[in-house]
């Protein structure tokens, strides 16, 4: 269902901050560290990279036999997306496929963008876009006064498929690019205190705004990196960290959780969620 990989090498394009100056392990290399190895001539703000809410990131394996990557996520701007592609020098042409992990605007917002720079750089070959049928609902969350705050609609299927997606829009689990990654399907809420997103709600067929907290379209990807174990790509992880990571290592039983990379540990630092932090945080075990 997976196959090992040899190394994984995580990109990351959109994060809600930028640090090159606090310590790092010798895996990582900083924004400006990266700049410096490809030949920056002195610091300036026109070589460095702009945060921006949301995420998007690179994930690149390699076996003895093969290199793939998946772009997770474009973040929620192209003029954002574009600026840090070029300021990492990263080639767009060595990008074999997309995927959306949830449908907010905050990870979709670039998808076109992303999709032509894709297709301009390979010289014009479809890109393999996987989705859920849900991620294209318009959405609003509740605000504390009762008003619905609607969010930008996801990119459509049209746009979608226009600017160079091949779209593959399924609610099951999906092993892609020669088996090396794993996108999940739907992910079971098992825990009591993952509640999903308070106050979302989804625009229906009849026009009318019903609860829509669960996220159900949320979904995470996991690469196995031999003689380590398995490493969870999860995002916002409004499905819950520890619903992500049980589901995983259940779909893989064999195969030691090694890792994780999310955006949750903003979410979970916030008091407005402040009801998920102690039951999640107490079990590092999962979570390592």
């Amino acid at each position: 269902m997976i196959q090992p990989v040899e190394s994984l090498e995580i990109t990351v394009l959109v994060d809600n901050e930028t640090d090159s100056l606090s310590t790092n392990p010798a895996v990582v290399e900083t924004e400006m560290a990266g700049a410096w190895r490809r030949g920056m001539k002195g610091l300036s703000g026109r070589c460095l990279c702009c945060a921006a809410h949301g995420l998007s990131c690179l994930i690149t394996t390699r076996t003895p036999s093969s290199q793939h990557t998946l772009l997770f996520d474009t973040g929620p701007d192209e003029s954002v997306f574009e600026r840090n592609v070029i300021r990492l020098g990263v080639d767009m042409g060595g990008v074999d496929a997309l995927m959306l992990s949830h449908g907010h605007w905050d990870h979709a917002g670039a998808m076109p963008r992303a999709l032509q720079m894709m297709t301009l750089a390979n010289g014009g070959r479809r890109v393999p876009t996987y989705m859920h049928p849900d991620m294209f609902a318009s959405r609003a969350v509740k605000a504390k006064d009762g008003r619905l705050m609607p969010m930008e609609d996801i990119p459509s299927e049209h746009v979608l498929a226009a600017n160079g997606a091949d779209l593959i829009i399924a609610r099951n689990e999906q092993s892609v690019l020669s088996n090396t990654v794993f996108i999940s399907g739907e992910i079971p809420r098992v825990t009591s205190f993952e509640k999903g997103m308070p106050g979302q709600h989804r625009l229906g067929a009849a026009g009318e705004w019903t609860p829509d907290e669960l996220l159900v379209d949320e979904r995470f990807v996991a690469v196995h990196l031999a003689n380590k174990g398995l490493f969870v790509f999860t995002a916002c992880s409004h499905a819950g960290l520890i619903n992500v990571l049980t589901h995983a290592a259940e779909r893989f039983p064999g195969i030691p959780l090694f890792g994780a990379s999310w955006a949750a540990s903003t979410w979970l630092a916030r008091p407005r969620r402040s009801f998920r932090r102690p039951s999640t945080r107490s079990r590092p075990s999962t979570s390592s």
